[in-house]
């Protein structure tokens, strides 16, 4: 196994092999981006598996942003063991939504949305992706407590 680590920052983390690289960002605490490219192998998704764990087991519920555009192919086992992972944690994740371009990736991520009762959304187009991943993180910069909501004084 080659896999190699490093820091992105504070909230952030890549894992490379000599076939392919995978970036893990939390922008949110609910919230995780993870944007992958070249050939994925189970020991490069190991990591984004368990980072997922950890948040799910600090109680939060993510919202899940993957990046599959620039994705060569992948080993036949590391869609089984996405699957059933979604199988086994059914609702733990809020959102799942999943960029990818026409190609291999794209049919096992169809095939993967199927087996899990469709509970992924998928964009062929990268603005609409990015777009909706603005406007989840813009939604958690705005927000706040409700008492901070002010109503406009009259004039």
């Amino acid at each position: 196994m080659d896999l190699a680590h490093a820091r992105l920052g504070a909230r952030g983390d890549r894992w490379s092999t000599s076939r392919g690289v995978l970036d893990v960002r939390t922008p949110a605490s609910d919230v995780v981006t993870r944007r992958f490219e070249g050939y994925a192998t189970l020991d490069l998704i190991e990591p984004a598996v368990r980072h997922l764990e950890t948040l799910i087991d600090s109680g939060l519920h993510p919202i899940v942003f993957d990046d599959l555009e620039l994705g060569t192919g992948y080993d036949s086992d590391v869609r089984a063991k996405l699957t059933a992972w979604h199988l086994r944690n059914p609702g733990k994740l809020k959102e799942v939504h999943i960029l990818v371009r026409p190609g291999l990736i794209a049919m096992g991520v169809t095939v993967a949305n199927l087996a899990t009762g469709g509970k992924f959304v998928v964009y062929t187009d990268r603005s609409t992706y990015e777009w909706t991943l603005a406007g989840v993180l813009t939604a958690r910069i705005t927000a706040g407590p409700v008492s901070s909501v002010r109503a406009p004084s009259p004039r």
